[in-house]
């Protein structure tokens, strides 16, 4: 296992540590990391700072996968998730607050803004999707069937 693959680990395993809280976020997520690799800030300043963002990076790409309709479509259209089980999410991204990392809450946490949000976010996703679907449709009509 290389060592960004030993990190990645690292971040999925406080990511899961973390499933029966009711909000998760990338920061508490790369906090509690560089308590697991035993990196203290004392040990190298700097090099804590960068680290702790590259964490957080991390953390954020796994959140957002994972917790993010609108990158569960994403990942769906690149054939890389199932679109949506029949179930819905554990957890939903809230209402972001300017200059802030998302936080991803429990379902049963969510604010009345933040299911609107999520709804909103989703509806705008779900149109743009068919408006380009319904454009290369009409481009393949106009240039003619390839098909023969």
């Amino acid at each position: 296992m290389t060592d960004i693959e030993r990190l990645h680990a690292a971040v999925q395993l406080v990511i899961d540590k973390q499933g029966s809280a009711d909000e998760v976020s990338p920061a508490s997520i790369a906090t509690e990391v560089m308590r697991a690799i035993e990196f203290p800030p004392e040990l190298h300043e700097l090099g804590y700072v960068g680290c702790h963002l590259e964490v957080r990076q991390i953390a954020r790409q796994k959140l957002r996968r994972q917790h993010d309709p609108n990158a569960r479509v994403a990942g769906s259209i690149a054939g890389e998730d199932e679109l949506f089980p029949d179930t819905l999410q554990e957890r939903y991204p809230r209402r972001p607050r300017p200059n802030e990392d998302p936080v991803y809450a429990k379902r049963d946490a969510l604010t009345d803004e933040d299911v609107a949000y999520n709804v909103g976010r989703m509806r705008r996703g779900a149109r743009a999707l068919l408006k380009h679907a319904d454009a290369l449709e009409a481009w393949h009509v106009d240039r003619g069937s390839m098909a023969a």
